[in-house]
């Protein structure tokens, strides 16, 4: 299955390469071969970028994994499985409780591998 990410980074790239240089071509200004050619190469940026595990694979690996979801004010949410799934979309804002924190040397000490996914306000 293709990557859905895919369109959303080839028109991304466009955008920011239009912004800084005026002449290159808006997205809605590229011929539909064009068009296919960046989302194209968006695919492989984002295979590669998966395979070296920095980004995160567009489906659910199984039935055990739960998203993570980042939104466009940094805060993070996660997936929120009910039994029976009530509306297959619940996710619960994931907050910080600083009476449950814990020493992220001694955890990484233990072998667990933190990756930076964004930032919150």
């Amino acid at each position: 299955m293709d990557d859905p990410r895919a369109l959303r980074l080839a028109e991304h790239r466009q955008r920011i390469a239009h912004e800084a240089i005026s002449y290159l071509p808006a997205w809605d200004d590229l011929t539909n071969e064009e068009r296919a050619q960046s989302v194209q190469e968006a695919a492989r940026w984002l295979r590669a970028a998966v395979q070296a595990g920095i980004a995160p694979l567009a489906e659910r690996p199984s039935d055990k994994h739960d998203a993570v979801w980042l939104d466009s004010y940094g805060q993070l949410w996660g997936e929120y499985q009910t039994s029976p799934s009530s509306h297959g979309d619940a996710i619960l804002r994931l907050v910080w409780a600083s009476e449950q924190c814990s020493s992220k040397a001694e955890i990484e000490a233990e072998g667990v591998d933190f990756r930076l996914v964004g930032w919150s306000e």
